[in-house]
Parts: structure tokens; sequence; C-alpha cells
């Protein structure tokens, strides 16, 4: 999935508000280039540093 992708569903699953947002916050600190593929946890309590974290480890 790219970032746009993620970002979109995240958004539809009600764990972030804004999509482009997070996309433009992954983009700048190109967490973008390092998403890992698989399955992963998240909570809507989780910061977008968590979120991107998580998706790339």
């Amino acid at each position: 999935m790219t970032t746009a992708e993620i970002a979109d569903r995240l958004s539809k699953e009600k764990i972030i508000d804004d999509a482009a947002e997070f996309e433009a916050y992954m983009n700048d600190r190109a967490f973008s280039k390092k998403i890992q593929i698989g399955e992963f946890v998240v909570t809507n309590n989780m910061t977008y540093r968590q979120l991107a974290n998580t998706l790339t480890h």
C-alpha cells in the first residue's frame, strides 16, 4: 500500500482525523520510504509518531 492508501484507510477506520495531514507527516519525515509489509495493531489514541513507528518497524 502507498502512504496515501494507508492514510485513507486509517481515516476511514477512525484511527486518524485527517488523511492528508498524516500523509504529509509521513512524507516530510521520510517514514513513507520505510513502511513495512504486514499487519499492524493500531489504535485511535496513538500519535502520528507512534503510528509511523509501528508502520515502519
